[in-house]
């Protein structure tokens, strides 16, 4: 992972990730998973400008252990998962172009920042994102295992939804970041199918599209005592 220092944002810059995080205002509230909402208080995340990384980082090493660290772009599997082993996740060093306000060509920082790094308050969750880096890794001389490890992060964590007796949420950081795509989420118009580590190992994906299959938790606990299943299956 080629960490980077976080770059000095414009004013403009600032205003586009307020615009982002205001405009998320309902996702917050009636769409994500209670521990993404409960990230973002604890973490002190708002619509005023691009939060302070050094303190985020203090907030996250006191509780999880993990840092978010400025990385220059999109980051290979291979690197991905070490970091994770490490409980490091990186931060995309740039904010999409505020004239195309649902596109960006890589993971920029309101995506990597505001979709995933509330999560990482979250004790089970942080301590499951590293174990999978660390199983990951056991197969970085395998590159068509390590792909299936990747389909396994983007549907298990970038992409999923979750079930509660009050209904459906979304867990996944891609879609909490993207105002167009959640709501697509919860739509009719994706197919839904259940957690099931073997369909996932070999579910290709597009990242340039809104996702047309998604995977959905009967709960926290199904993703999170997955990977011995997952090896089975590879």
């Amino acid at each position: 992972m080629q960490v980077q220092e976080l770059k000095e944002f414009s004013e403009l810059e600032h205003d586009t990730w307020s615009t982002l995080f205001n405009n998320l205002k309902d996702n917050r509230a009636h769409q994500a998973d209670p521990i993404f909402t409960e990230g973002i208080e604890i973490l002190g995340l708002s619509g005023d400008r691009i939060p302070d990384l050094n303190e985020i980082n203090k907030k996250l090493s006191k509780l999880t252990g993990w840092q978010a660290v400025p990385v220059k772009g999109f980051e290979e599997v291979d690197s991905f998962f070490k970091g994770l082993s490490e409980k490091q996740f990186p931060i995309g060093n740039f904010i999409r172009d505020n004239q195309d306000l649902s596109y960006t060509p890589a993971p920029d920082i309101f995506h990597d920042l505001y979709g995933h790094i509330p999560f990482f308050a979250n004790k089970d969750y942080a301590d499951f994102n590293q174990r999978f880096g660390e199983v990951a890794l056991k197969y970085i001389d395998s590159p068509e295992k390590l792909k299936k490890f990747d389909r396994l992060y983007w549907f298990g964590l970038e992409f999923p939804l979750i079930d509660y007796p009050e209904g459906r949420r979304i867990f996944g950081g891609g879609l909490l970041s993207s105002f167009g795509e959640s709501n697509y989420a919860l739509s009719d118009k994706p197919k839904v199918l259940s957690f099931d580590v073997e369909k996932i190992a070999n579910q290709d994906f597009r990242i340039d599209v809104y996702q047309e299959i998604l995977f959905c938790l009967s709960s926290k606990e199904q993703l999170y005592n997955c990977l011995p299943d997952f090896e089975a299956t590879i």
